[in-house]
């Protein structure tokens, strides 16, 4: 035999392919010969005998030649331990048997495939899992497990929690795993419904397995949902993950979760560099979360660090948090560091008591520094409520605060809020001056910006015990706020101002120039102090009260001085006019007419004391203007017309003063008429001319009236004095 030959390796190798192939159609032959379709029937309706449950098949059981052989079985349906309550169907089961343990009789399933699945789960009020029971060993039966592969496709999966009353459904749901038995990769997707809300979940892993050991180098899994609120939402995690699946627990290592939306764009990650969890908790010594928002014009970005992190049935718990909160629009920033305890019960009802607070603000509006507080207090709030309660007491720069805050909503929040300070000096946050450098209020020509207001939505009320602005001062403060991106409104308005007290209300609107209105009656207020801190006039001294009803517009207080619209009224009380004694001017008139019209000799110590003075005004603009001030005193009665220009601090007035009748009878009413013009600081005071010869045509006439007139002595308008 020549064994070289090519004829003979062509013969063998037919031969040889030849007996394969009988082999083959033998052992297929046996195979389907010697398959029992109802044997198999009964076989596997009475492996879950011993839990209680019962699994019928109401299709049929055929066996399978390509790619392997196999059995496909159809309408499956287990039942839970009650033997009566659906607990899962499944419409199609393909499996496939390895080729060479049939060989020797055994029925080893190396492929499953599961076609239109459906599977109820649901947690006990103890915590425990419905399929509990399935996944413990069972006896040995004639199929052994050595699977390669598996597919599940077109799954439906309901969740039900007896504890918390949550309910989930996966549809569409589709799983394929391959090389199961080495290296092996899993990929998974569908769709899973939660209250009312769409989410679309994919994982891929690769993954090995060692007896009821998973171990899972890295894996990837993505949740996408959309909400009118947040827009499109986006979940990335990675990580390491260890399962067990004999005891039901995982271990995690360097676990990352990157959150994503659109409306607002925001991104924010959490870090977990170990954590060890079971179907009842998961826990990890540290978590780190960071992340930024941005809406309209505003950037919000926020890192938390917390310590023993414990996620149960109950809800979130974390010995410690750090939490690091800044919030910036433009050249605005506002920087707070958080320092307390985490709860957050059932996964919504958040605590975090003891809390302390420390807030840094910075904004070009204080150019003289920052605003700092330091305070404690609790943060309570529901999360499903979109709903946040802060009570906090502490120090503003100093002052005293106390404060509580309700938050409704996180995107566009409402706030409620009562606030109550000490002391508010808003001159540390203006630029720095010297003491001689301060102004009045209405002097100030800085502009002010509005901005602020953009983020704004709040209701509640506020206490000031001292609010100081330029030389301005004022005590008690207390009001009703309303507070919108268009308007800033103070009602119920009480104060103590300038040993008086002060109710009204005031609205501030945020229009192309912004507008201010004043509604405000004052009672037993002191005039000098509070015109002199508001327009840096001071020659005017009492008590008494006033009615206020302004509008004013502009950029800057000295805007708002200038445009000031309305009326203004007053009756005072044992005061004076000072910087001139009338009665010395009167006694003092020189002899000669020529003289008659200079001005009158005034000093900064003279007064003119009076009982009652009362007066209207009329302002158009920044200019005050009066027709009815009437002065009595025990000496004179002065009548008075004219205007203020407080944008030029320039008065232009008219005094009628009279010798009073009731204390000097014998004088018959001389009447006197009194110029005051020039600066309201410096004025300057003269005998009007013109009005007492108005209506005379000649030189003559002139001097015959004011001879008549002024004829008499003057120093007669004050009492005799008795010889020595």
């Amino acid at each position: 035999m020549n064994w070289n030959s090519g004829r003979l390796w062509l013969k063998i190798s037919v031969y040889t392919l030849l007996t394969l192939g009988i082999l083959f159609v033998a052992i297929l032959t046996l195979f389907f010969t010697r398959f029992d379709a109802d044997s198999a029937r009964r076989n596997l309706e009475r492996s879950l005998a011993d839990s209680g449950r019962t699994l019928s098949i109401g299709g049929t059981i055929s066996p399978m030649l390509l790619p392997s052989p196999g059995l496909e079985i159809s309408e499956v349906r287990v039942s839970e331990q009650d033997g009566k309550t659906p607990f899962a169907h499944v419409a199609q089961i393909e499996a496939r048997l390895a080729w060479l343990p049939l060989l020797f009789g055994r029925l080893e399933i190396t492929h499953v495939a599961l076609h239109d699945a459906q599977l109820t789960v649901v947690r006990q009020t103890d915590g425990s899992l419905n399929f509990a029971d399935l996944l413990r060993s069972r006896p040995s039966s004639k199929f052994m497990f050595n699977l390669d592969s598996l597919a599940i496709n077109g799954t439906r999966l309901e969740y039900q929690d007896r504890v918390n009353g949550q309910l989930l459904k996966l549809e569409d749901a589709s799983l394929l795993a391959d090389e199961l038995r080495a290296n092996a990769q899993m990929a998974f997707g569908g769709r899973l419904q939660s209250g009312g809300r769409l989410v679309n979940l994919s994982l891929t892993a690769p993954f090995t397995r060692n007896d009821d050991q998973i171990d899972i180098p890295q894996f990837s899994a993505t949740a996408i949902s959309s909400s009118e609120e947040l827009g499109e939402i986006r979940v990335n995690a990675s990580g390491k993950l260890q399962l067990n699946l004999a005891t039901l627990l995982a271990q995690g290592e360097a676990l990352k979760v990157a959150i994503d939306t659109t409306k607002p764009s925001s991104h924010s990650e959490i870090l977990i560099p170990t954590v060890s969890a079971s179907l009842s908790e998961l826990s990890t010594p540290a978590a780190s979360l960071s992340g930024n928002i941005s809406y309209q014009r505003t950037q919000y970005r926020f890192s938390s660090r917390l310590a023993q992190l414990q996620l149960n049935q109950n809800g979130l718990f974390a010995a410690s948090s750090n939490n690091d909160f800044s919030w910036s629009v433009g050249p605005h920033s506002l920087n707070m560091v958080v320092q307390a305890p985490l709860k957050l019960a059932q996964f919504s009802l958040l605590s975090m008591s003891p809390l302390t607070l420390s807030a840094h603000l910075k904004t070009p509006e204080l150019p003289r520094g920052q605003l700092r507080a330091t305070l404690q207090g609790a943060l309570e709030g529901d999360l499903a409520d979109s709903r946040l309660n802060l009570r906090v007491s502490g120090e503003l720069d100093g002052a005293k605060l106390a404060s509580t805050i309700t938050q409704y909503g996180f995107v566009a929040p409402r706030h409620e809020a009562t606030l109550s300070i000490g002391k508010l000096d808003l001159n540390r946050y203006l630029p720095e001056q010297k003491a001689e450098q301060a102004v009045a209020l209405f002097q100030n020509d800085k502009p002010f910006r509005l901005d602020w207001m953009d983020f704004i939505n709040v209701q509640g009320k506020l206490a000031i015990g001292e609010l100081a602005v330029g030389n301005f001062r004022v005590n008690g403060i207390n009001a009703d706020v309303t507070g919108t991106p268009q308007q800033l409104q103070l009602d119920n308005l009480t104060a103590d101002i300038y040993e008086g007290h002060l109710t009204g209300r005031a609205t501030l609107f945020r229009e192309r120039i912004p507008r201010l209105t004043l509604q405000q009656e004052l009672t037993g207020m002191q005039i000098r102090p509070l015109m002199l801190d508001l327009f840096a006039f001071s020659r005017i001294e009492g008590s008494g009260n006033g009615w206020v009803q302004l509008e004013a517009k502009g950029q800057s207080l000295q805007a708002l001085r200038n445009t000031l619209n309305g009326k203004v009224a007053a009756r005072l009380e044992r005061g004076a006019l000072t910087g001139i004694d009338l009665v010395a001017a009167l006694r003092d008139l020189p002899g000669e007419s020529e003289r008659w019209n200079g001005p009158v000799s005034t000093a900064p110590d003279q007064k003119t004391t009076f009982s009652a003075l009362s007066a209207q005004f009329e302002l158009q603009d920044g200019v005050a203007r009066n027709q009815d001030m009437k002065l009595a005193s025990s000496l004179v009665n002065v009548r008075g017309s004219g205007k203020f220009d407080l944008t030029q601090s320039i008065i232009d007035y008219t005094l009628d003063v009279q010798a009073n009748p009731s204390a000097f009878a014998r004088l018959g009413g001389i009447s006197i008429p009194l110029k005051i013009t020039g600066p309201l600081q410096q004025p300057v005071y003269s005998l009007d001319f013109n009005a007492m010869v108005k209506g005379k045509k000649t030189e003559g006439e002139k001097q015959q009236v004011l001879k008549q007139e002024l004829g008499k002595q003057i120093t007669s308008i004050l009492p005799v004095k008795p010889a020595p």
